[in-house]
């Protein structure tokens, strides 16, 4: 897509944001476009995944009323937080804001979102469904000197920090699903990605995906294979600005803590929201499947699991942990 053409969709959702009616010839004028340039336009909306009428002499109207998040105000609100050397840019497409934070797009201390993915992905290369403006999706770039065999838990300390977050803005009992779901009642909320480059004994380049569900239509997330629920179900006034501009704050002193003492300072709070804690689960890995209950997490982020056996630490990597009965 061009420039040119980005531009002019931010500025048609600018114009369609408030959920009213807004007649073609009006959006045309104001784009500077023709009525038929300007239905593209929506058609185009429509296959991103943005819910829209149109009726006969009202014109078109967005299913709900939605804002862009914005860069320049984020960037403001971290810095009025003591995050000087942060930096934040916000896209409005793009394919996954993982890929783009990788190789020469990686900066340490940066927050780059997205208002739409054309391939985001999850854990195990799994799709994560983005339609345009309804949710969070972010990657974060942090650059390390800790070798690569103490990041176990980084995944689990960036769901602790996005639950601290959440908290702030007075939303409760969200748990954490080992190693890297975010979920409220067995429903998903959200996921964690992590990304590896660089020398395995030091200065490795992180980069940390996360989507989260805050007002995502039903019908544009048939393809989800488990129950979800959006953040806005709990907290219908939350913006997804201020739930991106918390979050930052948390993980900016969850990873400087991180990378200071390792998981071990995070192990205590993982138990109060350990969703697996107690619970009958099996663990599909290499082929082969171990069943046993939930026995929290050992000092580097392993999942304890209790079986016939003893307690064994399962490491996360190409890992399934699912909930039996």
């Amino acid at each position: 897509m061009t420039e040119h053409r980005d531009q002019q969709l931010r500025q048609l959702i600018s114009l369609l944001k408030d959920g009213n009616f807004h007649s073609g010839q009006k959006l045309a004028d104001e784009l500077s476009v023709s009525r038929a340039y300007v239905w593209k336009l929506m058609q185009q909306l429509e296959a991103l995944g943005l819910e829209f009428e149109s009726v006969t002499r009202k014109g078109y109207r967005l299913i709900k009323s939605l804002q862009l998040l914005d860069a320049q105000s984020l960037q403001q609100e971290m810095v009025s937080t003591g995050l000087e050397d942060w930096q934040s840019e916000v896209l409005l497409l793009t394919d996954s804001t993982n890929e783009q934070l990788k190789g020469a797009g990686f900066c340490h201390k940066k927050v780059l979102a997205a208002e739409y993915q054309s391939a985001g992905r999850g854990r195990r290369g799994r799709q994560w469904v983005s339609p345009l403006a309804s949710n969070l999706y972010w990657s974060v770039g942090w650059q390390t000197q800790m070798p690569v065999q103490q990041l176990g838990g980084l995944s689990l300390v960036v769901g602790l920090a996005i639950i601290k977050a959440l908290q702030s803005l007075d939303i409760e009992g969200v748990q954490l699903k080992w190693p890297n779901d975010i979920r409220y009642q067995g429903k998903k909320l959200g996921g964690i990605l992590i990304e590896l480059s660089g020398d395995v004994a030091g200065a490795l380049q992180v980069v940390i995906g996360v989507g989260l569900n805050m007002q995502m239509g039903s019908t544009l997330a048939q393809s989800i294979e488990q129950e979800w629920m959006n953040v806005n179900d709990l907290a219908p006034d939350v913006s997804r600005q201020q739930v991106l501009a918390k979050t930052i704050v948390e993980f900016n002193q969850a990873l400087e803590l991180f990378e200071q003492k390792g998981f071990a300072a995070f192990q205590e709070l993982w138990q109060e929201v350990d969703e697996c804690f107690g619970q009958k689960v099996s663990i599909l890995q290499q082929h082969q499947e171990l069943k046993g209950i939930g026995a929290g997490v050992d000092d580097t982020g392993a999942l304890l699991l209790q079986t016939g056996q003893g307690v064994i630490p399962i490491y996360a990597g190409e890992v399934s942990l699912r909930f039996r009965a």
